[in-house]
């Protein structure tokens, strides 16, 4: 007799299927790719459809970089490791030494402060992240990446760092069915309270037409290339849209002057949502 885990999985194999069964078009973005390979997927709610861009690259699974940051974030306000947006981590040079580089480039400047949960998702600054899934510790961070069925779920690589080109992997498929059920209030073991105070801070730009929420990521996580993520939610005047998106580009260069969100933008404007 097939154990219940079994049974389990297969349901959410099948669901998983029936999601993705609901892709009725995809559409051709290498002319604005270009150069660099890349995927990219968006879920309309109100019409429960999704548009996808390189089959392939939005299955595959990679390191999340610092779009865990909305994970982690989640799990530090719902175990109470931390009490709101405004709970602050102090800054400790004894563990994180200035740099002349980071002091002259941002974000990177910004990290040498004292800083809120707000302030640390918008400068994506790595150590107060690390300092909070150290306090949040292993067997509660297991838990709740379970609870998620976030990617691999594997945090084997130390409990400040698996994300960061670690163990745990995702793909842009899974990173869209992750934030589907965050937006929507649907992730089971969260409460609408932490997820709307994620929410709160994943919002990058307010224009008369759009409100556009997300995360940036990356990481040297392959042999030759460097990973760019974005991912997050538009809402315009018909309704919102879920996606993700990544990119593998030759270098760090690549990705300056916000290029995943300039890149993630135009895809919108191609596809007529902003």
């Amino acid at each position: 007799m097939q154990s219940l885990k079994q049974i389990f999985l297969y349901i959410f194999i099948f669901l998983s299927f029936e999601s993705f069964s609901q892709i009725t078009d995809t559409v051709d973005l290498n002319k604005i790719f270009g150069k660099f390979v890349g995927g990219f997927c968006i879920y309309d709610i109100n019409t429960s459809k999704y548009i996808q861009y390189n089959k392939a690259q939005c299955e595959k699974r990679f390191s999340p970089c610092s779009t865990f940051k909305i994970t982690n974030s989640l799990i530090g306000l719902e175990t109470g490791v931390i009490t709101d947006t405004s709970f602050v981590i102090k800054y400790d040079s004894l563990l994180h030494p200035k740099d002349s580089f980071m002091l002259n480039n941002s974000p990177y400047k910004y990290w040498y402060d004292d800083l809120s949960l707000k302030n640390a998702f918008k400068y994506s600054c790595v150590w107060y992240y690390q300092e909070l899934a150290r306090r949040i510790g292993f067997e509660r961070m297991k838990k709740y990446i379970d609870i998620l069925n976030y990617g691999n779920k594997d945090i084997s690589g130390g409990i400040d760092k698996f994300w960061l080109c670690g163990t745990i992997e995702i793909s842009i498929n899974e990173q869209v069915e992750f934030l589907k059920a965050f937006y929507q209030h649907k992730l089971k073991g969260f409460s609408d309270r932490s997820i709307d105070a994620v929410k709160s801070i994943m919002l990058y730009e307010t224009t008369d037409n759009y409100k556009l929420y997300g995360k940036t990521g990356s990481g040297d996580c392959t042999d030759d290339k460097v990973l760019g993520w974005y991912v997050g939610f538009v809402e315009t005047a018909s309704g919102p849209k879920i996606f993700a998106m990544n990119v593998l580009v030759n270098d760090y260069n690549d990705l300056n002057n916000n290029y995943r969100i300039e890149l993630t933008k135009t895809i919108l404007k191609e596809l007529k949502i902003i």
